[in-house]
């Protein structure tokens, strides 16, 4: 029973009333919710205290995505009633729930850490028929990273009585057991930098893997970062010889090439096609617990990135960027749109990135493969892709081959765009608040 019954009349009229809808529901039709839930705080099992509050407040934010759910918050649940265990009676449950708090569902229950398991005991007490109580009682385990999260999806998933909508997960799909021509240049590295940017050999090596892997691509984190950031530069502009390359002390603090930059590994531009979708496959091995990354970057053209010149190009044309500003407008037009007719690329920017995450058994080759986009095709507005491959941390060394890039061959025609589900992915705050804003205004003058 729960160890604080007394609940303060106000407390008791907030179940009964809906909450106020929040801003970013302004401007959705309000759906009248169908049930009233309190979900009470689970008891402990254990020494661990924390389990059952955070199962419960997570099953509280995932069933409010579902609006015929009205969800008392965890402040006023708290307030109204300590943790409810398992073994409590679902009778004396319902008892405070009808006569105190005016909840048609309840949820209470025991959780706690066995082991490496994670175990929740679950009951949900239902007065939705009148004069009746029913429910279910469930045990749900799991010893995975993502236990508590897992739990509080199944538990949601009970209650509502069907799954919910999940993203798609590497290892959804099975990777098929043929694929066409590689839409990349040199993926097994063994004509050396064909098909990518040239080694720095410093960072980054294009050497002779184990017995009968032949050519691999080989990454160092393990840099101090300031005169790895010099020599980059000095790269870039021309500055540097990667046959004759400095030495760089390693480092592996926090302050490290691993702890901020990381290295990037990139191949030649390939061309987009819109509605395509791709499968990109690889053999990684690093440090143990190392997280490595193969994305795969879209680009297009904007206008934004025709109103000054890349370092590099300021380089060729021996100007520094404080003598390009001084030119006259039309001058410095001039030179842009020479430099853009010379390398269109240097102005294509960042639009759209997906990415292998590449982890698997420390001290041993494995092979990946994953499709992308996760759902429907290639943005329309991506018009060329690029394969980065990425290391960072921990510091240490992390071996890549086979990196190769596919159509998916199962499709059989383009595939429309899915947007996100997020309505306002991709925009920053201040975008999102002058919205807001312009819609609000709209609204008041109507």
């Amino acid at each position: 029973m729960p160890t604080r019954p007394t609940i303060l009349f106000a407390a008791c009229l907030a179940a009964a009333v809906p909450a106020p809808a929040s801003r970013a529901d302004d401007d959705k039709p309000q759906v009248k919710p169908k049930f009233h839930l309190v979900v009470f705080d689970l008891a402990a099992a254990g020494t661990d205290k924390t389990v059952g509050p955070d199962i419960a407040d997570r099953i509280r934010i995932r069933i409010r995505r579902h609006k015929e759910y009205w969800v008392w918050d965890r402040l006023s649940t708290q307030d109204a009633s300590g943790p409810v265990g398992i073994e409590t009676d679902p009778q004396k449950v319902a008892a405070l729930m009808r006569d105190k708090l005016g909840f048609t569902l309840g949820v209470y229950g025991t959780a706690g850490q066995q082991g490496k398991a994670v175990r929740a005991d679950v009951r949900c007490v239902d007065l939705t028929e009148p004069g009746k109580v029913k429910g279910w009682a469930q045990v749900f385990t799991d010893e995975t990273e993502r236990a508590r999260g897992l739990i509080a999806r199944w538990v949601v998933e009970k209650i509502i009585g069907r799954e919910e909508w999940k993203p798609p997960e590497y290892g959804d799909e099975a990777e098929p057991k043929q694929f066409g021509r590689p839409l990349n240049l040199n993926g097994d590295f063994e004509q050396g930098a064909k098909g990518w940017m040239r080694t720095d050999n410093v960072s980054n090596f294009l050497e002779p893997g184990p017995a009968g892997r032949g050519m691999v691509l080989r990454i160092r984190t393990d840099l101090a970062r300031d005169p790895w950031l010099a020599y980059q530069r000095d790269l870039l502009l021309g500055k540097a010889d990667p046959a004759r390359p400095p030495k760089i002390a390693r480092d592996t603090s926090y302050g490290s090439v691993a702890g901020l930059e990381g290295v990037h590994f990139k191949g030649e531009w390939i061309r987009a096609t819109p509605g395509q979708r791709y499968w990109l496959s690889a053999d990684y091995t690093g440090p143990g617990g190392g997280a490595g990354k193969i994305f795969v970057k879209g680009f297009k053209k904007t206008e934004h990135a025709l109103d000054g010149l890349p370092e590099s190009s300021l380089a060729e044309l021996h100007l520094t960027p404080e003598q390009f500003a001084n030119l006259p407008a039309e001058k410095r037009k001039q030179l842009i749109r020479a430099e853009e007719k010379k390398d269109p690329k240097r102005f294509l920017r960042e639009c759209y990135r997906w990415y292998l995450n590449c982890r698997g058994q420390g001290g041993q080759w494995n092979h990946l493969a994953a499709p992308f986009p996760p759902r429907g095709g290639l943005p329309d507005y991506v018009e060329w892709l690029q394969i980065q491959v990425y290391a960072y941390w921990p510091p240490g060394t992390y071996y890549y081959d086979n990196v190769f890039l596919y159509a998916d061959p199962s499709q059989k025609a383009p595939l429309p765009e899915e947007r996100p589900r997020t309505p306002n992915f991709g925009k920053t705050s201040d975008v999102v608040e002058r919205q807001y804003q312009e819609k609000r205004k709209q609204k008041d003058k109507q």
